[in-house]
């Protein structure tokens, strides 16, 4: 019977632009969302069962531990104490979230690099070995990742994804952006990810994340990028504007090391992020937020007290959204240029605002 779904899948992958597939994808997640949070704040549906938020991946930290100081990151000012997940809890909330119908999972959710994470390859494996598991990723700076590292990760699956975050083209752009003076590592690190993959015939998915000034893009290794992108052995993918983790990093500081600073959105309702993304932190607290808020300020549970599931349909996060409906923003979200409304788009008009409807 699985064979009828890959041909349904083919069809559609055959008969629409994948520019269209992902913008149709988009829309129907964000429809799911909005749907999400109108069940959420409905007395008449949580008086019948109380309903939970359906996160899209489960935001999972092993470690909150980094080995860069990057200027575009809160990591260099966290006060939160540092700490590294241990394997047993990891494996029992991924269960706990898969029971519940999701399939995605992300190790690096707010800060913290994975090899600096002495459980990595074991969460690697278990997760490969899990059928239910669509896909899994990380990010990296790439600086840990030596050789025979990367010839262990090549070995995986298709449903695996490494994202490696780089600063600069030459060794002072990438000091000044990165903090630490490891520009030849991250470069050999990369290389040898990237010819891992190649040589083995992996399927692994990579991609380089771009975060350096405009117009640093040259040299032998943005060459070698190119070449990798034109082969097919990697993605590649740049930040125009970078954000300001909910006020924790200030514009001249990302202006000073030649970055662009993302302009402050307009905040009108609940943030998508509350729906789609709470994250289980290292020490086993749930945070409403897998995005900005690196000091954990956004508590919504604890997995070493409670399942998961009634995590995910809490007063805490009820509360949270119920906060946002009425524009009392935590500082963490109002300071925040990562901020996106639930409310799509063509739902900001005054013809819908007029109406009330989501509202209050």
């Amino acid at each position: 019977m699985a064979f009828f779904p890959e041909i349904a899948k083919a069809a559609w992958r055959a008969a629409l632009p994948a520019r269209l597939r992902r913008k149709i994808s988009e829309a129907r997640e964000r429809a799911g969302d909005l749907a999400d949070y109108a069940m959420m704040r409905s007395c008449f549906v949580n008086a019948l069962r109380p309903t939970r938020i359906h996160p899209h991946t489960l935001y999972i930290e092993g470690t909150n531990i980094c080995n860069a100081r990057c200027v575009f990151c809160a990591y260099p000012q966290m006060k939160r104490a540092k700490s590294t997940m241990p394997l047993e809890t990891f494996e029992r909330v991924v269960e706990q979230y898969l029971a519940l119908g999701h399939a995605e999972v992300d190790l690096t959710p707010i800060v913290g690099d994975p090899f600096a994470d002495r459980h990595l390859f074991e969460r690697l494996d278990f997760l490969a070995s899990h059928p239910a598991v669509r896909g899994f990723h990380f990010y990296t700076n790439a600086i840990l990742m030596k050789p025979e590292i990367a010839e262990r990760l090549a070995s995986y699956d298709r449903r695996f994804t490494i994202f490696c975050s780089f600063g600069g083209f030459d060794r002072q752009t990438y000091h000044t952006i990165m903090g630490v003076d490891k520009f030849e590592e991250a470069v050999a690190n990369i290389r040898g990810l990237i010819d891992a993959k190649e040589r083995k015939g992996s399927a692994i998915s990579i991609q380089v994340n771009l975060r350096v000034p405009k117009g640093n893009e040259q040299g032998e290794f943005w060459d070698y990028l190119l070449r990798g992108k034109r082969e097919g052995l990697i993605a590649l993918d740049a930040v125009d504007d970078f954000d300001n983790w909910g006020g924790d990093i200030s514009e001249p500081t990302l202006r000073q090391a030649g970055l662009v600073p993302k302009l402050p959105p307009v905040h009108r309702g609940p943030c998508r992020r509350l729906l789609t993304g709470p994250t289980i932190l290292a020490d086993g607290r749930v945070n409403a937020c897998c995005c900005r808020d690196v000091e954990a300020t956004l508590t919504i549970g604890d997995v070493g007290s409670q399942p998961l599931s009634d995590i995910l349909s809490g007063a805490p996060i009820r509360g949270l959204l119920e906060r946002h409906a009425r524009g009392d923003y935590p500082k963490a979200c109002r300071d925040c240029t990562r901020y996106e409304s639930v409310y799509p788009a063509w739902m900001h008009g005054w013809i819908w605002r007029l109406t009330g409807l989501f509202h209050g």
